[in-house]
């Protein structure tokens, strides 16, 4: 009898362990940077972001990328693999501007099946 205590036990331990391996908490630096590519990446996949300039019947569309240079994250708070994150990243907007804005923001993220992917 105590062989088999022991033994389920131990397999108890075991498959918490394996449970145990996919929640691993608040997104890091990399995972936050990651999902910030990805974002903007789709964003300048589907036509980048148009503004419109129109005034007095002229109007004219201005197409830009979003090219992200470095995020910093400050905090993030959450559970059950979705967070909400404090981060300051500094981005530019070419052709509109070419020198990198830092922006400072509020973004949630979910750690999905594809990794973390930033949530609109």
């Amino acid at each position: 009898m105590p062989d088999k205590t022991r033994f389920a036990a131990l397999a108890s331990l075991l498959v918490a362990g394996l449970l145990g391996c996919g929640a691993k908490g608040p997104p890091d630096h990399d995972d936050v940077q990651g999902a910030l590519d990805d974002f903007f990446e789709h964003q300048n996949d589907r036509g980048g972001v148009r503004i419109n300039l129109g005034s007095a019947g002229g109007f004219k569309d201005v197409r830009f990328d979003i090219r992200l240079h470095d995020a910093v994250v400050h905090r993030c708070t959450g559970k059950d693999r979705v967070y909400v994150c404090d981060i300051t990243y500094r981005a530019s907007f070419p052709p509109v501007k070419d020198e990198p804005e830092r922006i400072r923001t509020q973004a949630t993220l979910f750690d999905g099946p594809g990794g973390w992917r930033l949530i609109e």
